[in-house]
């Protein structure tokens, strides 16, 4: 876990002038973060008699008299306890968010914050004095300690070394010599080393507690999971869709084949054929169905559909017919009504004679194409031709 001074953070600040490219939000690294002593107050209280799980509920009304804010608006943590004392330490909410908020732009998440005084080193009968860009840093205990400016500061570690039964060393680091009063100066180990906060020892205590808690890091796999299972369902339901919709054309074919052979059979007679021969036998018969219209539409066929309307209702009886492409020869008995019908067929030279040697009510009915005259086809050809 790195460890880095939360006014340091804007050195993770990259290309500030393009938007598109900060790291606010993104979160990528997890720290343990310094944050100022002088904005986190430390209060030493007899320790509850009420039970310890009763503890968070009680010390934020102990010390409600020694707060400039309300109680609501701190949040409280306990750093320590000896025989006698519970030690506390008290912070802004607001100053917590703010924090929070901070390493979030730097796209750090934080998952400790400790005061920076305890950067300092401690060992028992020693008050350590360090510095952070203007203001002086003093521990002088396990848990006690502050972060003043230097005009305060030395006053209050004046303070302290009054009060104390026992005289204490003083272990001084500072980047000038100048700043620590002469009357301190004999008694002090002083010298110029300034704090690494990368590599300072981090504590345990930690002001992220209660709503302020660090929540787990997500990993990768948290980032990338919805993508995997957008892609999962995506082919899931790809792969769904093609199988019914597979089925759907199964069913399609299956309605086409029947509906394919039950035309087959209204077209035309006989068995219905195998799938395979289908298309073979279908296209011989409709091949052998437009040789059909082809020859209906010839001579001497032509010829005997035009004698239809002339022959109905005849009350005849035929003995012979004889046709060829030049015409038609009819031999009928009993069509006399035939005399007394028009004789005039479109295209057709129509005649029609008594047989006197044949029997003596026998007719003989000649239909011969009209052959066009030169001048006729010529005039054909002018109005088909532009």
């Amino acid at each position: 876990m790195s460890v880095e001074h939360l006014y340091n953070l804007d050195q993770h600040f990259n290309a500030t002038d393009d938007p598109l490219q900060s790291v606010a939000g993104a979160r990528v690294d997890s720290k343990s973060l310094w944050v100022p002593s002088e904005r986190v107050g430390l209060h030493s209280i007899p320790i509850p008699s009420a039970p310890e799980r009763k503890w968070a509920e009680l010390i934020p009304w102990m010390l409600e008299d020694r707060l400039l804010q309300p109680v609501d608006e701190m949040h409280f943590v306990v750093a320590g306890r000896d025989d006698q004392q519970l030690h506390i330490l008290a912070v802004s909410q607001q100053d917590m968010r703010e924090w929070l908020r901070i390493a979030d732009n730097a796209g750090v998440a934080a998952s400790a914050m400790t005061p920076d005084f305890m950067a300092l080193t401690w060992e028992t009968g020693v008050v350590s004095v360090g510095w952070r860009e203007g203001m002086l840093l003093v521990r002088d205990g396990i848990y006690s300690g502050f972060a003043a400016s230097p005009n305060v500061g030395w006053v209050m570690l004046d303070g302290i070394l009054k009060n104390s039964s026992v005289m204490p060393r003083l272990s001084i680091s500072l980047p000038d010599e100048d700043m620590v009063p002469e009357h301190l100066r004999e008694a002090a180990s002083i010298n110029s080393s300034s704090i690494d906060w990368q590599f300072t020892s981090f504590p345990s205590l930690n002001l992220m507690s209660a709503e302020f808690k660090p929540k787990a890091a997500r990993s990768v796999w948290f980032h990338w999971w919805p993508v995997a299972a957008s892609t999962f369902a995506v082919l899931f339901l790809a792969v769904f869709y093609l199988q019914v919709a597979s089925r759907a054309l199964e069913a399609d074919v299956l309605t086409l084949e029947q509906q394919l052979l039950t035309s087959y059979t209204r077209v035309f007679g006989g068995a219905k054929p195998s799938l395979s021969e289908f298309r073979s036998i279908a296209e011989s018969k409709i091949d052998r169905l437009f040789k059909q219209q082809k020859s209906l539409q010839q001579e001497p066929l032509v010829g005997i559909a035009a004698l239809n309307p002339f022959m109905t209702a005849c009350q005849c009886e035929l003995h012979s017919m004889i046709a060829n492409k030049s015409g038609v020869q009819l031999k009928l008995s009993g069509g006399s009504k035939l005399m007394a019908k028009s004789l005039n067929i479109k295209g057709y030279q129509l005649s029609l004679e008594k047989d006197q040697q044949a029997v003596p009510d026998m007719l003989s009915v000649s239909l011969v194409r009209k052959r066009r005259s030169p001048a006729s086809k010529r005039r054909v050809n002018n109005e088909v031709t532009p």
